[in-house]
């Protein structure tokens, strides 16, 4: 085989004297019909500097709080890297089978250019360029791939013109961050990660062959698809380095025998996301604050707040809880979680939904749905503000309105039963509308909403009586960044998902840190937690018990349309939401059962990384006596004085809420009318 290839060459060098004379005179006669056609064209594409001098196509990288990447957004799945950072056998194995007088040539090689016009010449077709690897950037950078004339001599111009603007080793930088290697992976240190799993600088000789001989056709020689084609390309470009002097015979063997590793095929250009429900968000992020071009080509460096094992968590309690239900037959098919720092505001989870393969649609932040109960720690929080008491005896007895047309409502609780009256605490413990409704109307609607402005709720929200039963609608990330507000005991923390962005050249374009501002009163959010505390301990949220102090409240909305339970530790706050896309009512669930599951499975998890502490240095409400040990006789005088205010405080309480309750029920008695419902 190798003597016929051998005459076969020997006779084209024997014609060779006769025919290049024509050849070059044909070539001449090509570049002269043509060069004054390209040149105005080639001079277009220069016309702008910064697209000879500006970075490569680079893909967008996200990171989560550990620092663990967990996505990738590009147009071509590129990561830029230095040439010092690509080892120099990687450099010389690609310059042996490319280009191998680039050093020498001023960007068009004359030599290779006349072989291959006359090799295209024998086969009457476009068969070889002949491209030099400034020429092969240049395209790239500039042109088509369509083989013609015209592109060639384009080409060959525009790689003149790049050769005088940047230098040889600028150019091969460039190039090895710009070319395709198959599987998705353009640039040296993608194709490195991508078959096999290192970065390029721990490329051996043998793997950077391999890789090299992948440029001209990676398809073609995909290693695991065509594993024999690729180790034959690999051993040419191994022979072609030994006759270049790169390596030596020695060296060259030792890589050829040695066996290929491949990492676990993956295509480089459909990464999958991990947490794709957060990352997706943090995405339209990102567009809308830069722009598709930048996010998607230029190499951004995001840094956010994700705690990975808090998601990953999430993902799998939401999961249990809804497959759960489905084989209860409880016709529930989707939910939320969303967990966040309420001292930080930063976002440790967000699931928006069951599968984000199947449904990327963001239930967690873009899905506004019915609070239901949830809503009433607001309404009592305002009542909190405005000097009410956890003591305050509410009248639950049936009551109606008249709205502005003359309807008449008649609000009724979830049991269908009335207590009479009962105290704040055991109105929100139960979860009893009647006694919220009743606040409401005291209080007046808008300074509940008001309240629930401050503590982070930006939905809009109707001021009518119906707001008591959570008529409006929220989202659970508003909905856990507002009960987070308690846990700080009052201060509310604007969620965060993104803490950095740095551009490719390591500019800071955007950090972020944690914006805090005063919405309650320590003692007013000492008492609200100490009331939400018993929801879990006693009232409908005890589902949501996970062997350490928490708070929370359910919600349930009208025909089982919307279940929640939303609760918090001094350290996390997390909201739940299940139901249907379509709003289809499930079979009678409540706050209290999957939501609450969901949520306590995701909390004992979720709550290890912190000490399981109470709210320590939280003023202790007025109205809890707490056994402490035998006081001193100071001590004691001190504590009687106390004492004694607090029971003249309390009779005069006891009598303002007798003559409250006789107001109540002589107006309940001649109701008639009473504005919106």
């Amino acid at each position: 085989m190798m003597a016929v290839e051998q005459t076969s060459d020997s006779t084209v060098r024997r014609r060779s004297p006769y025919l290049a004379p024509l050849a070059a005179m044909l070539v001449a006669v090509s570049v002269a019909a043509v060069a004054a056609g390209v040149a105005g064209g080639a001079a277009a594409y220069l016309s702008d500097p910064n697209r000879v001098y500006g970075g490569l196509w680079e893909a967008t990288r996200v990171y989560a709080g550990g620092g663990e990447l967990i996505a990738s957004f590009y147009r071509e799945n590129r990561q830029y890297v230095s040439l010092d950072e690509i080892p120099d056998l990687t450099r010389r194995a690609v310059l042996a089978i490319e280009d191998d007088r680039f050093y020498l040539h001023p960007g068009v090689d004359l030599r290779a250019t006349m072989r291959a016009v006359w090799r295209n010449l024998r086969a009457a077709e476009m068969r070889e360029g002949g491209s030099t690897i400034t020429q092969q950037l240049a395209r790239s950078l500039y042109l088509s791939r369509r083989r013609s004339v015209t592109r060639k001599i384009a080409e060959m111009l525009l790689a003149l013109e790049l050769e005088r603007r940047l230098t040889k080793d600028e150019i091969l930088e460039r190039y090895l961050n710009q070319v395709y290697f198959g599987q998705g992976a353009y640039g040296i240190e993608m194709a490195a990660r991508v078959y096999f799993g290192k970065p390029v600088g721990a490329l051996t000789l043998s793997e950077s062959a391999l890789l090299a001989g992948l440029i001209r056709a990676p398809s073609t020689h995909n290693p695991y698809r065509q594993i024999g084609l690729a180790s034959q390309m690999q051993r040419i470009v191994l022979r072609r380095m030994i006759q270049l002097g790169f390596v030596s015979e020695e060296a060259a063997q030792r890589a050829a025998d040695m066996p290929l590793r491949l990492a676990p095929p993956r295509n480089a250009g459909f990464v999958r996301m991990r947490a794709g429900y957060f990352s997706s968000t943090v995405l339209q992020y990102l567009i809308e604050r830069y722009g598709e071009d930048l996010v998607y080509t230029g190499g951004l460096q995001v840094y956010t707040t994700l705690d990975l094992r808090m998601q990953e968590a999430a993902e799998r309690a939401l999961r249990i809880g809804l497959e759960g239900a489905k084989r209860a037959r409880l016709n529930v098919t989707q939910g939320a979680v969303v967990a966040l720092n309420p001292h930080t505001g930063y976002i440790r989870a967000l699931v928006g939904g069951y599968d984000f393969e199947r449904s990327p649609y963001n239930r967690a932040w873009q899905a506004q749905r019915q609070a239901g109960s949830a809503f009433k720690p607001f309404i009592y929080t305002a009542a909190v503000a405005n000097g009410w008491r956890p003591t305050r005896r509410i009248l639950d007895a049936p009551i109606r309105y008249r709205d502005g047309s003359r309807k008449i409502w008649e609000p009724k609780n979830y049991d269908k039963k009335f207590r009479g009256f009962v105290t704040m605490r055991q109105a929100l413990e139960q979860s009893i509308n009647i006694p919220a409704i009743r606040t409401l109307d005291d209080i007046g609607p808008q300074r509940v909403i008001s309240y629930a402005r401050r503590m982070g709720i930006h939905s809009p929200l109707t001021p009518n009586l119906s707001l008591a039963l959570g008529s409006s609608e929220v989202t659970p990330l508003e909905m856990a960044s507002a009960y987070g507000t308690l846990a700080t005991k009052g201060i509310h923390a604007q969620p965060i998902m993104v803490t950095k962005v740095v551009d490719r050249h390591g500019r800071v374009l955007e950090e972020n840190r944690p914006k805090r501002d005063l919405a309650l009163d320590e003692s007013v959010a000492a008492q609200m937690i100490d009331l939400m505390k018993g929801v879990v301990e006693r009232g409908t949220g005890r589902r949501a018990s996970i062997g350490r102090p928490a708070a929370g409240k359910t919600g349930t909305s009208d025909d089982h349309r919307n279940a929640w339970f939303i609760g918090f530790t001094p350290y996390l706050s997390t909201a739940v939401w299940v139901g249907n896309d379509d709003n289809a009512p499930m079979r009678r669930v409540v706050g209290g059962t999957i939501p609450a599951g969901i949520w306590a499975g995701f909390m004992r998890v979720a709550a290890r990384a912190n000490p399981p502490d109470d709210w320590k240095g939280l003023p202790e409400p007025e109205y809890v006596e707490a056994r402490r040990p035998i006081p001193s006789l100071a001590e004691w005088f001190t504590a009687h004085h106390k004492w004694a205010n607090r029971k003249k405080r309390k009779q005069d309480e006891d009598r303002d809420q007798k003559q409250e309750e006789e107001r109540i029920r002589n107006q309940d008695g001649r109701r008639a009318d009473f504005g919106p419902a």
